[in-house]
């Protein structure tokens, strides 16, 4: 009877994953894969976060496969891709079903003298002994083509205790990519997982090491946490905290956490919840406005100053927008941020405080604003730091009108309306119409111009010309 009953799981199971892999059209090719592989009575699984997200219930966006089919045999059935050096270390590219697949083979590392990857490999003979380099329980497991799942770690059983562990020591895990640490506090956050005892104990230890990591590295890796949408970035953020790796990656923001707010400005607590707050009700997973929303107010770790008057015995911050440029510019340049990212970032911070003046803008300001490529990164920082504060402060009732005059006359005046009635304002144009030579005069009616254009809603080229030598 128990092996009756055995073999009716069994075969419950394989109906279930036939079913499972039947929805997801990369999973199919990845077991086709698998297929072919065992037909060469060789073995192959499906590994890593594939693995872990099909535990979670979650769908694999990326699917890795290992192997203990050496290099030149997968070469006899696919047209296998090397990407880099990777091929050095077992490592192919093959394409199954349109999609794009690396096949590794199973394999123990060597000594990581650079912190980042084994200076070589050597191929394992079994799944179990690959498992076993691998960095946490969760990310350990694998799935061969009938859906049995290999866990040698118990990474089912973390998932299921929402506990993350690394497999095996975690100072050696640590040691061999310090970039796992940070890791450790992405995967927290994403699966709402947290981290074992001695895994913290590590990291907190290990925690100045990131600084030896390429920068490169630790923007991909704030990105791709970034990208898990504002609440979990937020989390993440407190992690990194909590496992003293912020302080080395982005101390700018550690000030903050002890900068208070008059309540009547945040109700919400200091400037670090204030931070945090903003990401929770952040509602867009594009990582550049998210972290435009958490560098917004870095600036206030220059600018505090105790107030007078009215604001007597309150923290003030004025000019921290201002200041926010210079430091996020210098934060920008350590991460290796690219032109249009740090450009994006920098505009959204450096203009966040007007927005709630965008009512009583003239037109021709509020056109400049909205007309601007990155206007949709402020307007996610603005309404961030607004909603932050709950829906009873006194700006929230007014940002939905704010958003509205703004779109309003976005649609008026576009970018390519505002360059059009620019064309019509010169240099050229000016000295034509004025009779005036190239000199300082002739900037100042082209802004004069320019502003008095946008703010009356002027097309006519020669209303245009009479008040421009109005000017003169």
């Amino acid at each position: 009877m128990k092996l009756q009953h055995y073999l009716l799981e069994q075969k419950k199971m394989l109906k279930d994953w036939n079913q499972y892999v039947k929805t997801n059209k990369m999973l199919q090719s990845a077991v086709k894969i698998l297929q072919k592989i065992n037909k060469k009575k060789y073995k192959a699984y499906i590994v890593g976060g594939a693995v872990r997200d099909i535990v979670l219930g979650m769908t694999p966006k990326d699917i890795d496969i290992a192997t203990n089919m050496p290099i030149d045999e997968l070469q006899k059935v696919w047209r296998v891709h090397d990407i880099g050096k990777s091929k050095d270390f077992g490592i192919v590219v093959v394409v199954e079903g349109g999609s794009r697949y690396e096949i590794a083979q199973f394999r123990t590392d060597g000594k990581y003298t650079d912190g980042r990857r084994p200076d070589k490999i050597d191929i394992a003979g079994s799944f179990e002994e690959d498992a076993a380099r691998r960095n946490f329980t969760i990310n350990a497991m694998g799935v061969d083509a009938n859906g049995i799942i290999y866990d040698y770690f118990d990474g089912k059983k973390d998932i299921k205790n929402k506990v993350l562990r690394t497999v095996g020591d975690p100072k050696k895990r640590f040691g061999e990519d310090k970039l796992r640490m940070m890791r450790a506090a992405r995967f927290s956050a994403a699966h709402e997982l947290d981290i074992d005892k001695a895994t913290q104990k590590a990291a907190k230890s290990m925690a100045s090491d990131v600084k030896n990591l390429p920068y490169e590295r630790i923007k991909d890796e704030l990105f791709k946490a970034a990208k898990l949408g504002g609440g979990k970035f937020a989390v993440y953020m407190q992690i990194l905290d909590n496992l003293k790796i912020l302080q080395h990656i982005l101390p700018e923001l550690i000030t903050l956490k002890v900068m208070t707010h008059a309540p009547g400005d945040h109700p919400e607590g200091g400037v670090w919840t204030h931070t945090m707050k903003a990401l929770e009700v952040s509602n867009t997973t594009d990582p550049v406005k998210n972290l435009a929303i958490l560098l917004h107010d870095v600036g206030k770790a220059v600018t505090a100053e105790l107030g007078s008057g009215k604001k007597a015995g309150k923290m003030t911050y004025y000019g921290h927008a201002e200041q926010g440029v210079k430091l996020v510019n210098t934060i920008a340049k350590r991460l290796k941020l690219s032109a249009k990212e740090r450009t994006s970032i920098l505009f959204a911070i450096g203009n966040h405080m007007k927005f709630k003046d965008i009512l009583k803008m003239r037109p021709g300001k509020v056109a400049k604003l909205v007309g601007d490529e990155n206007w949709d990164v402020l307007l996610s920082v603005v309404r961030a730091d607004t909603l932050s504060r709950g829906a009873n402060f006194r700006h929230a009732d007014t940002f939905e009108k704010t958003v509205d005059r703004a779109i309003k006359i976005k649609e008026k005046h576009g970018i390519e309306s505002v360059n059009r009635r620019f064309q019509l304002v010169d240099g050229k144009r000016v000295m034509s119409v004025t009779g005036l030579k190239q000199g300082p005069k002739i900037g100042e009616i082209i802004r004069k111009t320019t502003e008095w254009i946008l703010n009356n809603d002027v097309e006519s080229q020669t209303e245009i010309d009479e008040y421009m030598k109005g000017l003169v």
